[in-house]
């Protein structure tokens, strides 16, 4: 017996913890969904976001299953099954920007099929909405103006109340409430003098002698000694100001009474009468918001007191993914013991990012949030010394409603042969042997260095070198996490870096091995480009950058004309060779530079190059371009380009960073004393090319002097020179 309760008990908790599992919840919306049970599918999913908050396709659930996870898909289902349309759209939306939908066909039918029947019902309930608030405003001014004409003031400004609760602003209603609130406020406080006046006047008495029964009594209203008798025109003044605000606590009473009593177009009614005579008054200000809440309510068929409030989305949550299928499980595998994890969340607000390891103990992260049209990109970014082996990085995005989610990275560290502990014995021998010769090697090579005028900085061009190329690392990742579905918009002063960060894109792209893109960066400079020879310069560019297919290709620029019409058909003959090389979704990602050409061009060019974005084939393309004066001119209404770039300003980069490119050319050749380095980042203000100026000024001043170290003066003095 004992045996069977614990084995009971055993088989209970076993079910606890897998009751816990996102794929349970998962599998669990999934039959609700079947069975029309939206309500339930809605808290199954949003129970299995907050376990896994990033979508997949063939994700392993348990044994060797696998299955497509689109959790903000299905939640827009349901949201939209029942009648939560902005809800619906918005898990749409998050599900689309989390990309990866793309990848499947039917997810990705199902998702603009959903997305059009919640548009058009919200279009719809919208449009019904405005037919009835006109319907409620004009019967509402019409009884309002009858109860008006027979003197029934009261009554007509109940009359107004539906009016003003579905259209506060509502000029001819507010106009006429207007009048109404002062005439019967006048009113009352007419009534109200009458009132005291009567019950002031003296009465007469039965007794001549009843006057001095009570000698205090006519000695009430004496002034004191020394005190001045008040005019006629203050005592009225007085009176009046005492009616008005007992009139006020009178009519807030009521007004507060009829609230409780569910009488929203009475206490409406009443709170005006007191605005009448103060308008600023917060009590009735806040009575009239109650009424016009709950009058807008009941005439208008919308959410009730008590029914659930409007839906929040949970954050969804993408990471810049190298993962790869290990034994059935996606994980990353390194070489090096140092690891940084990039990522976003997606939300309708700024997240809180909080990550931690496998035994709970937190990663130090950075995050930053940015507002794109209705939603929030929250970059973040953790930095983790691992061990050898499987470490699995937990994040959790949490947003301004308490709403969580949670993701997991999993990194496998595998060090590198070398690092093996039983060479460790070896290489200790060795390494006395090969310390001397190290070190020899080493200052031959910068004797070496010295002798040939060595300069690794580069000013003008632009950087090439991976080794060479500081302090846009989050700006790099940010661009390679967002055009796998978004074109982007860089933009900043000349010489910020720009062309630099576009080559350096380049290279990173070409190496990504993406799960789900096969990605083809084409470099494109526009500088100096004729606006007759544009879609021909595009062309050529193209086909120069992609593999082998265009060897008898005709340059463009060389035809006599070269229209938008022939840029589209070489590159649906390009995207279709692509196609046939790749198993994954290809992706061509253009790298327009110096894109500030566009300016000068006829409008009609832009419309063309963007009317390739709408294409059959836009799914296959995207955009990263560069200018200075881009932003100001396509942030424009007017402009083909507006709102259509996600945009990412390109401006100095950190100290830290600028300290490291100062200081990590030179290692090992010259040396910089202290406080040098620092003083020439103060006086770049960060920015890399003024950096570069200064230092190929300083190692061209150490050469011509011969001396090894930068010291603050040689700094100093070039500061008193032009090295703008």
């Amino acid at each position: 017996m004992r045996v069977a309760i614990l084995l009971a008990f055993g088989f209970a908790a076993a079910s606890e913890v897998r009751a816990d599992l996102w794929y349970v919840h998962y599998e669990n919306a999934e039959r609700a969904l079947k069975d029309g049970k939206w309500r339930t599918a809605v808290g199954e999913l949003r129970q299995a976001i907050e376990r896994k908050g990033d979508s997949g396709a063939r994700v392993r659930s348990y044994g060797m299953k696998v299955v497509d996870y689109f959790p903000y898909l299905k939640l827009g289902i349901a949201y939209h099954q029942l009648g939560e349309e902005s809800a619906a759209l918005e898990a749409f939306d998050t599900e689309e920007r989390l990309g990866v939908v793309q990848g499947s066909p039917e997810a990705r039918g199902e998702l603009a099929k959903y997305r059009q029947l919640a548009t058009q019902a919200q279009q719809q309930a919208a449009s019904t909405v405005r037919r009835r608030t006109d319907e409620v405003i004009q019967n509402s001014l019409a009884e309002a103006r009858r109860l008006e004409g027979q003197g029934r003031l009261r009554e007509a400004m109940n009359a107004l109340a539906p009016g003003l609760a579905v259209d506060p602003q509502h000029r001819e209603s507010v106009d006429l409430m207007a009048s109404l609130r002062s005439r019967v406020v006048a009113q009352e406080l007419k009534e109200r003098a009458q009132a005291t006046t009567v019950a002031a006047a003296p009465q007469p008495e039965s007794n001549s002698q009843s006057s001095t029964k009570n000698p205090k009594s006519s000695q009430i209203a004496a002034p004191t000694p020394g005190e001045e008798k008040p005019s006629p025109e203050q005592a009225l003044a007085t009176r009046q100001a005492s009616e008005r605000n007992g009139l006020i606590q009178e009519t807030l009473r009521a007004a507060g009474a009829h609230i409780a009593g569910g009488r929203f177009e009475d206490a409406l009614s009443a709170a005006n009468r007191v605005l009448a005579l103060d308008r600023k008054n917060a009590e009735a200000l806040g009575i009239v918001g109650q009424a016009y809440a709950q009058i807008s309510r009941r005439v208008l068929g919308t959410q009730e007191p008590g029914s659930p409030t409007p839906a929040n989305i949970p954050p969804a949550i993408r990471f810049a993914d190298l993962r790869q299928d290990v034994g059935g499980e996606r994980a990353e595998i390194v070489a090096s013991a140092d690891f940084q994890l990039h990522g976003v969340a997606i939300d309708s607000s700024p997240v809180t990012i909080t990550l931690s390891a496998a035994d709970g103990r937190p990663v130090e992260t950075t995050s930053t949030s940015q507002a794109v049209g209705e939603y929030f990109i929250t970059e973040f970014g953790a930095r983790h010394h691992l061990r050898a082996g499987t470490t699995v990085l937990t994040v959790v995005a949490t947003d301004s409603s308490a709403l969580s989610s949670r993701s997991q990275y999993a990194v496998i560290y595998r060090p590198p042969w070398f690092l093996s502990p039983w060479l460790y014995l070896a290489a200790g021998g060795a390494l006395g042997l090969g310390a001397a010769g190290l070190l020899w090697v080493q200052r031959r090579k910068q004797r070496n260095r010295r002798e040939r005028k060595f300069n690794p900085y580069i000013a003008g061009g632009p950087i090439f070198d991976e080794q060479l190329f500081f302090g846009r690392e989050p700006l790099i990742q940010r661009i390679l996490q967002t055009v796998h579905n978004n074109s982007l918009l860089l933009h900043g002063e000349r010489r910020i870096g720009k062309t630099s960060l576009l080559h350096q894109v380049q290279k990173r792209l070409e190496a990504l091995a993406d799960p789900t893109f096969d990605f083809h960066p084409v470099y494109i400079d526009l500088q100096g480009t004729p606006e007759d020879k544009f879609f021909a310069v595009l062309a050529d560019q193209i086909a120069d950058s992609l593999p082998a297919g265009t060897e008898n290709r005709e340059p463009a620029v060389a035809r006599a004309a070269y229209s938008h019409h022939d840029l589209v058909r070489e590159l649906h003959g390009v995207i279709k060779q692509l196609k046939e090389r790749s198993s994954k979704q290809v992706k061509l990602v253009l790298l327009i530079d110096e894109v500030d050409e566009l300016n000068d061009y006829d409008p009609r060019v832009s419309q063309s190059l963007r009317s390739l974005f709408m294409k059959r084939f836009a799914e296959n393309l995207a955009a990263v371009v560069a200018g200075v004066r881009i932003r100001k001119e396509w942030e424009k209404e007017t402009s083909p380009w507006y709102n259509f770039f996600e945009e990412i300003e390109v401006d100095a980069i950190p100290p830290a960073e600028a300290r490291r490119l100062v200081l990590e050319p030179l290692r090992g050749t010259f040396r910089f004393a202290p406080g040098a380095a620092e003083r020439i980042v103060a006086a770049s203000g960060g920015k890399p090319f003024q950096i570069q100026r200064r230092c190929l000024a300083l190692v061209q001043r150490l050469h011509e002097e011969g001396r090894r170290t930068v010291t603050l003066a040689d700094v100093e003095a070039l500061e008193g020179q032009d090295v703008q």
